[in-house]
């Protein structure tokens, strides 16, 4: 099974647990899987399908341009090997419109186009669902030998509340909240941490993926991290290899705005206590890990 590198750790434990082998194809953070080493693997390995996230990738956050995702189906059409498009992220982008799944352009039903409303609606309803065409039916069957059925009376409800403009409002709302805090998190980062410090934004999701000075060891500063409550997520947790050491993926979902009365106020705005307090540890672990 192809994946990004890097790609979403759920993914490779997913596919650990089933026994499956993971395959890693150099992934750029803006331009997103490199199409040349792909097809290199597609020749060289026996593939049998590739996991990819096209829009609001998790870790890196880049969305595929159209012309790489046709590019992408054609791709695996030629040698026969499905794509299962995992799209969790596709609600959450900031343009003007939403970017088109990989899936409009596959000609051949060779995608499995997968979301869920977890991101976007209630996680804790862990609904999801998938346009899977001709494969529907095997799928149907796997998902009943795995969890049986999913919770009816949670379907009816989002049926409901779907059926009603109030979704599109929600979204509508959601994506300005998370365009504002993740560009708030990303203004403060760049003004409060050292130059050497490379914070990878995109257009998408509330993930910035943040590169430390080179030698620096992403999985140190996260344990120190932990320790005092913070958890940031150091980015060999996205890959099969001891690559991405000197990386980390940040969350501004949580928000970072604040009052002066609940967090103070930091140089440059006034921010909640956990923004002041993340900010001043990474600070404060970056330069430790730079001595």
């Amino acid at each position: 099974m192809v994946v990004e590198n890097p790609c979403f750790y759920g993914a490779l434990q997913a596919l650990e647990r089933l026994r499956l082998k993971a395959l890693s194809v150099a992934t750029d953070v803006r331009e997103g899987i490199d199409l040349t080493a792909l097809e290199a693997a597609l020749q060289n390995y026996p593939v049998k399908a590739c996991w990819l996230m096209t829009n609001g990738q998790n870790p890196l956050g880049f969305t595929l341009s159209a012309e790489k995702k046709a590019a992408l189906v054609a791709l695996l059409a030629r040698y026969n090997v499905m794509l299962i498009e995992d799209d969790v992220y596709s609600e959450l982008y900031f343009g003007r419109e939403k970017p088109l799944p990989a899936k409009f352009w596959d000609r051949q039903e060779m995608t499995l186009h997968c979301s869920s409303f977890s991101k976007c609606l209630v996680p804790g309803f862990r609904i999801g669902w998938v346009a899977a065409g001709k494969q529907a039916r095997r799928i149907q069957q796997l998902q009943l030998m795995s969890t049986l059925s999913t919770s009816s009376p949670m379907q009816l409800a989002l049926v409901d509340y779907l059926s009603t403009k109030r979704y599109d409002a929600h979204l509508r709302r959601l994506r300005r909240q998370l365009a504002e805090r993740k560009q708030q998190a990303w203004q403060a980062l760049l003004r409060h941490l050292p130059p050497e410090v490379i914070v990878h934004h995109s257009d998408s999701g509330y993930f910035l993926w943040i590169e430390l000075p080179e030698g620096a060891d992403a999985s140190a500063l996260s344990a120190r991290a932990l320790a005092s409550h913070i958890s940031i997520a150091p980015g060999k947790m996205f890959s099969t290899s001891d690559s991405w050491t000197s990386f980390f993926r940040f969350n501004t979902a949580w928000g970072w705005g604040g009052t002066r009365r609940a967090g103070g106020e930091a140089p440059g705005g006034t921010y909640s206590r956990t923004a002041c307090l993340t900010l001043s540890f990474i600070f404060l672990m970056i330069n430790i890990l730079r001595k």
